[in-house]
């Protein structure tokens, strides 16, 4: 019988109406999938055990902490113990934050944002570069040159000089030149790849930063700070958590550690871009389905004229 009044209700619906109706019903939807693909991916520990997922994080060493005389005072409320002179990091707080960093992540890259990678140190170093190449964003593993953020002029200023320099060398020109100004050249070149190689493809200023060790790259925080940029962190037991806007309290000294969350950091950055590419999928056939509407409302309107 409900069916039977539903189906009548929407025979009664005039085209207009309906074409309405149909654009709120698919919105709708689209929140409802969105928030389903959103927490079906993140959750890591969906076809495990909870005990399970700690004993991941163990296994990758999450839990170490650097010296007690180190440790932020900042830092305290994320220790649980000690252990031969060394603070152990709470897991079940690194679980907490690491999902709501997640959530965050996707979405932002859902919106769109422009993201960079930072970690100079040699455990993070090679896999942020991975990371922001499956995500399809920028790094920065070498070395932060000081006023990469807050002098951005001089920066774009240097990956412009670094695209022409580049431009020369293919170009019969850089042949042409004497051997000084060519090995003057050329050293320049390698200076500027090896430092601005991951932002040479950049376009408009990155508006969120993220990094994985907070103490070594602290010019990078404290600028991100002074600009406002969304900051989202790894937090050691000698950081401090008060310079990011997202943290994640674990070690960032194991390489294994850095790879774990950065792993869950490219999921969730992907898992925003696949929702956005949705989203712009169905705004054209709602473009269409529009026009269709329009259409056939012109057409009845020519019939009963």
């Amino acid at each position: 019988m409900n069916m039977k009044k539903i189906n009548n209700d929407l025979n009664n619906i005039s085209p207009i109406k309906s074409s309405k109706v149909i654009i709120t019903l698919r919105k709708k939807m689209i929140n409802d999938l969105s928030n389903i693909i959103i927490e079906k991916i993140l959750k890591f520990d969906n076809n495990a055990n909870k005990i399970d997922v700690y004993k991941k994080m163990l296994k990758r060493g999450m839990h170490y902490g650097h010296n007690i005389v180190k440790c932020h005072p900042e830092m305290k409320r994320f220790t649980k113990t000690e252990s031969n002179n060394k603070n152990l990091i709470n897991l079940i707080q690194t679980k907490y934050y690491l999902k709501k960093c997640l959530w965050a992540l996707s979405n932002l890259s859902y919106k769109q944002k422009n993201i960079l990678f930072v970690g100079t140190t040699i455990p993070s170093s090679r896999f942020i570069g991975t990371a922001a190449i499956k995500t399809r964003s920028f790094f920065v593993n070498v070395r932060w040159l000081g006023g990469m953020l807050t002098n951005w002029k001089t920066i774009k200023k240097l990956i412009l000089k670094l695209h022409n320099l580049q431009k020369e060398q293919k170009s019969k020109i850089f042949k042409n030149l004497p051997k000084k100004q060519a090995a003057a050249r050329q050293k320049e070149r390698l200076r500027l790849e090896k430092y601005l190689k991951g932002i040479a493809l950049i376009q408009k200023f990155p508006e969120i930063v993220i990094m994985t060790s907070q103490k070594r790259d602290i010019s990078a925080a404290l600028e991100c700070q002074k600009l406002g940029i969304t900051n989202f962190s790894i937090v050691d037991t000698d950081c401090d958590p008060r310079l990011a806007d997202y943290i994640i309290p674990a070690n960032d000294d194991s390489a294994s550690s850095i790879k774990f969350i950065l792993y869950y950091y490219s999921k969730a950055i992907r898992t925003g871009l696949i929702l956005y590419n949705m989203r712009e999928r169905l705004k054209k056939q709602f473009k269409i389905s529009k026009v269709f509407n329009e259409q056939l409302n012109a057409k009845n309107a020519r019939k009963n004229y």
